[in-house]
C-alpha cells in the first residue's frame, strides 16, 4: 500500500507550491516581516503612550454606554484566526495572501499612528487582551493609544479578504462587523478607526493580489 499523499492533499499542495522560488522567497520574507514586527511593537506602543495626545468628537461613539467586553473580543478575535486558518490551509496561495495582506496593513498602521496621534475616546475602558499584551507590549502593559487604525479589525479582515470558500468568508465577515462594533462598545476606538481599517485592509489585499502573488499558482 503506497504511503504517497493523495491528489489535492494539503500535503502536495503545501509541496507543489514550494517549489515555487516566487512563493518561497515571499513565504519567507512576509513571516520574517511578520516577527520583526512583532519584535518592534512593545517599544513603539510604549513611545506612543508617552506622547500627550488629542482626542476626538465622535457623536457615533458618544452614543453609546461604555461597557468591558474584552471577553467578547478575545473569543470573537481569536475564533476569526481559528476560522481563517482552518479556510486557508488548503491553498498556500490564499495562506501567503493572508500573511502578506497582515504584514503591509500593519505597516501601514505603524505609519498612521505616528502621524495621527490620539487619546482614547471619552469613557475609555481599558480593553483586557492577554495574547496581544504578551506578545506585542512591554511588562504586559495595555497600550490606549494605538487608535487610528484598528488592529484588531484589520487582523480579522486579512483573512476575510483573500478567503475564497463562501462558508468562512460569511463567518470572517461576521466577525469583522462583531468586533468592530464591540471596540466602539468598550469605547477603545472612534468610529473612523473602525472604517478606516476596512479600507485600508482591503488595499492591501490589492497589493498582495495584484503584485506579489499574481503569478503564483
Amino acid at each position: 500500500m503506497s504511503l504517497a499523499p493523495s491528489l489535492n492533499t494539503p500535503a502536495l499542495t503545501w509541496k507543489e507550491s514550494w517549489q515555487q522560488p516566487s512563493f518561497r522567497f515571499q513565504f519567507l520574507l512576509f513571516i520574517l516581516i511578520i516577527v520583526g514586527i512583532a519584535l518592534f511593537f512593545p517599544r513603539y506602543f510604549d513611545f506612543l503612550e508617552e506622547r500627550n495626545c488629542a482626542g476626538m468628537n465622535d457623536f457615533i461613539v458618544s452614543m453609546i454606554q461604555p461597557k468591558d467586553v474584552s471577553w467578547l473580543v478575545f473569543l470573537i478575535l481569536y475564533g476569526g484566526i481559528i476560522i481563517g486558518f482552518a479556510g486557508s490551509f488548503r491553498s498556500p496561495k490564499i495562506f501567503l495572501m493572508i500573511i502578506q495582506t497582515y504584514a503591509l496593513v500593519t505597516m501601514m498602521r505603524i505609519v498612521t499612528l505616528y502621524f495621527i496621534p490620539l487619546n482614547p475616546p471619552e469613557g475609555y475602558v481599558p480593553l483586557k487582551e492577554p495574547v496581544i499584551t504578551l506578545l506585542f507590549t512591554t511588562n504586559g502593559k495595555i497600550c490606549s493609544k494605538d487608535l487610528f487604525f484598528s488592529g484588531h479589525v484589520s487582523m480579522i479582515l486579512s483573512f476575510y479578504f483573500p478567503m475564497k470558500q463562501r462558508l468562512y468568508r460569511t463567518m470572517l465577515l461576521f466577525f469583522s462587523f462583531m468586533i468592530a462594533l464591540l471596540v466602539l462598545v468598550q469605547h477603545v476606538h472612534y468610529a473612523i478607526d473602525v472604517l478606516v481599517a476596512f479600507a485600508a485592509t482591503y488595499v492591501c489585499f490589492g497589493i498582495s493580489k495584484t503584485f506579489f502573488t499574481k503569478n503564483i499558482r
